[in-house]
């Protein structure tokens, strides 16, 4: 058993200057991360300790964008597994590993053979900060470390482990994740009306009509010192028709009339408002604030049932929503000017009472 060392503890003044040497874009992640755990934030962006998101409905995301918006190269992009994934639970614990793996192999890079049972006592660590199967204890059948890493090492969590080791920048997927994404990539090309919002029925010319696809942007705030960025899954512009359309797709394990409540808990009304501002900014040369400019978000979202709908946002919602951006922004300015992350906002200033 691989007894890892730690990464050499670093040094919190020089992230903090490091991370205050340029202004910060926030991101609908970073800015939600923010509100919800500054500490979490603080731990994630400032210490740079980010936590890999593996969960399936992610990964079903992330192929449904690349199959529908780009196509080519799926080699290049994805690494498709015989085996079916191991639990998201499993796949964090198996990124955990990895990590330690990497730093252990740089000071002994004769040891690449080594496998996910030789990292036991990262494991343990590792399900013990998750809190995952801690009610396994020491019995007359064993320890109960030993319970946990056998938890742990079994065949699709070893196999997903090696993959890990060769993935490069890859994305690792399975069948049954890359079914359900080209069902929904199905669903979208036979839907006709929503072909026509994503702009794939018409041919971009670059100058009356484009259709723009993963496209990243960023902005500054006015008399504020961050900034945001974002990528936007699909934007169009019709500029004969004063049109701005945005579009961001979803996947959900719900149903969509439960969509709503998805918006709220997720906080997407701030992805869209984020999205809407940086379309504004990024198309500011165009409509010269022209008041007859109309710019329109939807949420495209694929639910539990294999329905497909796309949620239009009114103006009075985006207006509401625009609203309560502002006591983002105001939080958002609290953390970043005081440095403090120990509490959210209102917390912080003693603003929430009984």
């Amino acid at each position: 058993m691989i007894a890892t060392t730690s990464i050499e503890e670093k040094d919190r003044n020089l992230l903090e200057a490091a991370f205050y040497a340029k202004p910060f874009k926030f991101s609908y992640s970073s800015l939600n991360r923010l509100l919800l755990a500054p500490n979490i934030f603080y731990k994630e962006y400032i210490l740079k300790e980010r936590e890999i998101r593996t969960e399936k409905h992610l990964l079903q995301g992330t192929l449904i964008h690349f199959l529908l918006l780009e196509g080519n190269n799926f080699d290049d992009y994805f690494i498709l597994t015989p085996e079916k994934l191991p639990s998201d639970n499993s796949m964090k614990v198996a990124h955990a590993v990895h990590a330690a793996y990497e730093v252990y192999i740089k000071e002994h890079p004769d040891k690449t053979d080594l496998e996910l049972r030789d990292f036991g006592k990262t494991i343990v660590a590792t399900l013990l900060e998750m809190d995952l199967h801690q009610n396994l204890k020491d019995t007359k059948d064993g320890k109960g470390d030993d319970k946990r890493i056998a938890k742990i090492v079994e065949p699709r969590t070893e196999a997903y482990f090696n993959y890990l080791k060769v993935k490069d920048i890859k994305q690792i997927i399975d069948s049954e994740t890359l079914d359900m994404a080209s069902l929904a990539v199905e669903k979208i090309k036979s839907n006709e009306a929503i072909m026509d919002l994503l702009g794939m029925n018409r041919e971009s010319n670059g100058t009356t009509f484009n259709a723009y696809n993963e496209i990243a942007l960023e902005m500054n705030l006015e008399n504020l010192p961050f900034g945001l960025k974002g990528i936007i899954d699909n934007m169009t512009i019709d500029v004969p028709k004063k049109m701005i359309c945005i579009n961001d797709f979803k996947t959900s394990g719900k149903a969509l009339m439960d969509f709503p409540d998805t918006v709220e808990y997720w906080k997407y009304w701030l992805q869209a408002t984020v999205y809407v501002k940086l379309a504004r900014e990024f198309f500011k040369g165009i409509m010269k604030d022209d008041p007859a400019w109309v710019v329109q978000f939807r949420f495209i979202v694929f639910d539990k049932y294999d329905h497909l709908y796309a949620y239009p946002v009114t103006e009075s919602t985006m207006k509401k929503w625009e609203e309560s951006y502002r006591d983002v922004i105001e939080s958002a300015k609290y953390h970043y000017e005081s440095k403090d992350f120990t509490l959210p906002h209102q917390f912080a200033v003693g603003n929430v009472k009984l």
